[in-house]
C-alpha cells in the first residue's frame, strides 16, 4: 500500500493535539512585524520584504533571490507565485510555488511560456534555509501517497497536464489520513489538462507533517469557466470558510466565496461584492491577510493591465466583503504574485541581520550622489551672479518628527565638489519666534542696481525664505553664504493669512522674466502664490491667489514642494506627489502660460501624464521629491536636485525613513515639445 502511514513522535503529539482541536486554518502569531514572500517581477525567483506596519516594506537582500531556484525548482527551475505559513505546531515554515520558468519553453518543448507541469513543497525551520520536493504532475499517480488508488482519478492521461499554477497551504485538522491520523495541509491550485477539460479549475490535494508527500488532485471548484489564483481563510467572525479568487469567466475579476467546509461546497460569488474600483483593468495573485490589531482585513492582489504592473493592498471588512482604499505596495523591487505572514520580533530581526549581513553582495554602491554627505533634504540650489559659483540650501534631517533648527549652506564651483560654508541661520539663535521645525527653504539673488540706473548694478541683496514651525520667515543677507539675519522679527505668512485648509509651509520664490516682478508659491494640499513687494519681505495686498485648491489636489496628484521655472516662453509647475515619509516620493509636473494661472492655449493646464522623478526599487532608490531645478549659465542644460531616502539603510526605518534623506543631482532633459523627459535617477 503506498498509502500515508505518518511517524510522530510522542512529543510532538503531545503539543499537536493540545493546540490543533482549537485550530482552523493557518496558525497565525506575531505583532512585530510583516513578511512579505513574492514572485519578483524581474525573473523567476523568490525574494523577501519586511514591514513593520504592513504597509510600508522593504526588500531583503535588494530584493534578490532568497535561495537558488533552480535547486529548488527542479522541474523547470523557476520558483513563482510563493505562499508561505507557519508549521501548524509552529516550529517551522512551509512554502509553495508554482514551478515554472517561462525560459524553459522551448528546451522542455512546452506549448507555451505560461505551460508548466507541477508545483514545489518547500520546509524551513528558520525562514532563511529550505528544502525541496517537486512534483511533476505529468508523472501521474506514482508521485502520490495514495497512488494506488484508481478508483476514480482525476485524469486518465496525467502526461498531457498543461498548467499547475499558484498553490496555497491551509491546514486541515478535520482531515484524516488512511492509517485514521488526522490534520493535514491542505493545497490547493488550478489545473489544466487541455484533452480532458476546457478550462482551468480549482483542485486540492493534502501534504503530510512532512510536506513530503501529497495526495492526487481532486476537484475543490467547477463553475463552469476559467478560475485560477485561490487564497482561502478561516474567519472567525461568521465561523466560515472564506475564498478570493480570480474568475475568467461569467464577470472577471477577483471575488469572494464562503463554506463552513474547506472542500465545499463553494457557491458562485455575488457579482456585486468584488474588487470594482480597478474597472476593466485585469487582476490576479490575491494573497489576504489581517494585521495585527484591526479587526478588517487587507488584501493584496496585482493589477497587470497598466505598464509597469502595480501591486495593490486594498481593504476589506471583518467578513472579508466590501473592498475599498487601494494602495500600490511601497519599497518592494519587482512585487508580483505573494503571500503575507506576520513575524514575532525575534523573527524579524533574525531576517533583516541576515540580511544586512548579505547586503554587499547585492547592492551596487553610490558613485556620485549623494551631493554631499550627511542626511539633508528639501535641496534649494542657486547659482550667484556675484561669485560665479553654485550654492545649495538643505534642510537639516536625521530627527525624528524634523525637529531640527538650524540651516545649512555648501559651495561648489561646478555641482560636483561641494564646501560645507556652515551654518547660515539658527533659529534658536537667530529667530526670536520659533526655534525649532527649520524646513524646506528657497532663495533668490536680487540685483542692488546703482541710483537711477536700471542696468548697472552694485550688488546684490539674498533674500531666503524658510519654514519655522509651520510658519515662512524670509532672512536677508550680502552673501549668499551669509550671515543672514530675520528680516521682520516675525513669520512673513501664518496660518492665519490662508484661506485654505493645510500647512503653510514649503515656499518657492520665482522672478517672472517677462513681467520682471517677484512671487512667492507656498501651501502643503493647496497651492497658494502671492506676489511679493519691491522690498521681497512683504506680500502685495490682494494678490494671493490659490492655484491649487485643497478639494481638487487629487486632480493634480498635488501635495507639496512646489517649483516653478521658466523656458522657451513657458512656465514649468513642479511639486511633490504623496506623503515623504512614502516610498513612493515622487514629482510630477504641468506646463503653463502664466506664472499665476494654470492655463495653457487659453485652457486649463493638465497634468502631464509621465512622472519627471520616482523611485528605482532595483537601485533601492525610494522616495525621491522636493526638488530644485538649476539651468547651467549660458547653455541648455538643465539638473534636477532632490532628496531621497539614504542608501541602504533608510528605507529599513519603514515611516521613519522620511526623517532620514539624502541630497541627489542628476541631469534633466527635455523633448521637442517641451515636456520634460523621466529622469534617469543615479548612484
Amino acid at each position: 500500500m503506498k498509502h500515508l502511514l505518518p511517524i510522530l513522535f510522542l512529543g510532538f503529539m503531545t503539543t499537536a493535539c493540545s493546540q490543533e482541536p482549537q485550530q482552523r486554518g493557518n496558525l497565525q502569531m506575531g505583532d512585530y512585524g510583516y513578511l512579505y514572500c513574492h514572485m519578483s517581477d524581474h525573473g523567476q525567483w523568490t525574494a523577501y520584504a519586511l514591514s513593520r506596519d504592513g504597509l510600508h516594506y522593504h526588500d531583503l537582500l535588494c530584493g534578490d533571490s532568497i535561495f537558488s531556484a533552480f535547486e529548488m525548482a527542479k522541474i523547470e527551475g523557476g520558483t513563482r507565485d510563493a505562499y508561505i505559513c507557519r508549521k501548524i505546531d509552529g516550529s517551522g515554515y512551509l512554502m509553495v510555488t508554482t514551478d515554472m520558468n517561462n525560459s524553459m519553453t522551448k528546451r522542455m518543448n512546452k506549448g507555451g511560456e505560461w505551460e508548466n507541469f507541477g508545483i514545489d513543497l518547500l520546509t524551513s525551520d528558520d525562514l532563511i534555509h529550505w528544502q525541496s520536493t517537486s512534483f511533476d504532475f505529468r508523472k501521474g499517480l506514482s508521485i502520490f501517497c495514495d497512488g494506488d488508488d484508481t478508483t476514480n482519478p482525476a485524469y486518465k492521461d496525467f502526461s498531457t497536464i498543461c498548467r499547475v499554477w499558484a498553490p496555497q497551504i491551509i491546514w486541515d485538522g478535520d482531515y484524516r489520513w488512511a492509517d485514521g491520523t488526522k490534520g493535514g495541509y491542505m493545497i490547493y491550485y488550478s489545473l489544466l489538462n487541455r484533452p480532458e477539460e476546457d478550462y482551468d479549475r480549482m483542485y486540492y490535494s493534502y501534504a503530510d507533517r512532512t510536506f513530503t508527500r501529497l495526495t492526487q488532485p481532486r476537484v475543490l471548484i467547477d463553475w463552469g469557466y476559467a478560475t485560477i489564483d485561490a487564497d482561502i481563510n478561516w474567519l472567525d467572525t461568521d465561523q466560515q470558510y472564506h475564498l478570493m479568487i480570480k474568475k475568467e469567466g461569467g464577470q472577471p475579476g477577483l471575488f469572494t466565496s464562503a463554506s463552513p467546509s474547506l472542500l465545499g461546497p463553494w457557491p458562485e460569488p455575488d457579482d456585486k461584492d468584488f474588487v470594482n474600483f480597478e474597472g476593466n483593468k485585469k487582476c490576479e495573485g490575491v494573497s489576504a491577510f489581517q494585521i495585527a490589531g484591526e479587526e478588517g482585513w487587507r488584501i493584496g492582489y496585482i493589477e497587470y493591465s497598466s505598464n509597469p504592473k502595480n501591486y495593490r493592498i486594498c481593504k476589506a471588512d471583518k467578513n472579508m466583503r466590501n473592498f475599498s482604499d487601494p494602495h500600490n505596495i511601497e519599497g518592494v523591487n519587482g512585487p508580483q504574485h505573494g503571500s503575507f505572514l506576520r513575524l514575532t520580533q525575534e523573527e524579524y530581526e533574525r531576517l533583516q541581520n541576515w540580511s544586512d549581513g548579505e547586503e554587499a553582495m547585492h547592492l551596487a554602491p553610490d558613485v556620485s550622489n549623494p551631493v554631499i554627505s550627511g542626511l539633508f533634504a528639501d535641496p534649494e540650489i542657486l547659482y550667484s551672479e556675484k561669485t560665479r559659483r553654485y550654492y545649495l540650501y538643505p534642510t537639516t534631517d536625521g530627527v525624528e518628527g524634523w525637529q531640527n533648527h538650524d540651516f545649512r549652506v555648501y559651495s561648489s564651483p561646478d555641482m560636483r565638489r561641494w564646501h560645507d560654508e556652515g551654518v547660515m541661520l539658527d533659529l534658536q539663535k537667530d529667530v526670536t519666534w520659533a526655534d525649532k521645525c527649520a524646513w524646506a527653504p528657497c532663495i533668490i539673488e536680487k540685483p542692488v542696481y546703482a541710483d537711477g540706473s536700471k542696468t548697472k548694478v552694485k550688488g546684490y541683496k539674498y533674500y531666503y525664505y524658510f519654514v519655522a514651525e509651520g510658519k515662512i520667515g524670509v532672512a536677508v543677507a550680502d552673501d549668499p553664504a551669509g550671515p543672514f539675519r530675520d528680516a521682520l522679527g516675525r513669520p512673513l505668512l501664518t496660518r492665519e493669512d490662508s484661506t485654505e485648509p493645510g500647512q503653510v509651509i514649503d515656499p518657492d520664490v520665482f522672478l517672472d522674466p517677462k513681467s520682471g516682478k517677484y512671487y512667492l508659491y507656498w501651501g502643503n494640499s493647496f497651492l497658494a502664490c502671492s506676489e511679493l513687494a519691491d522690498d521681497m519681505v512683504s506680500i502685495v495686498p490682494g494678490s494671493t491667489r490659490y492655484l491649487i485648491p485643497r478639494d481638487k489636489k487629487r486632480d493634480f496628484h498635488y501635495n507639496e514642494g512646489t517649483y516653478v521655472f521658466y523656458r522657451n516662453g513657458l512656465y514649468y509647475f513642479m511639486w511633490s506627489e504623496n506623503d515623504t515619509r512614502s516610498a513612493l516620493y515622487q514629482v510630477r509636473y504641468l506646463i503653463s502660460d502664466s506664472p499665476t494661472e494654470l492655463v495653457r492655449n487659453g485652457q486649463p493646464a493638465q497634468v502631464e501624464r509621465q512622472v519627471v522623478l520616482k523611485q528605482n526599487p532595483r537601485l533601492q532608490i525610494f522616495g525621491t521629491g522636493h526638488h530644485s531645478v538649476i539651468q547651467e549659465p549660458g547653455a541648455d542644460q538643465w539638473y534636477i536636485v532632490y532628496h531621497r531616502f539614504a542608501r541602504p539603510d533608510a528605507i529599513k526605518k519603514g515611516w521613519a525613513a522620511g526623517y532620514n534623506r539624502e541630497v541627489c543631482i542628476d541631469k534633466m532633459e527635455f523633448n521637442a515639445d517641451g515636456t520634460i523627459k523621466p529622469v534617469e535617477v543615479t548612484l
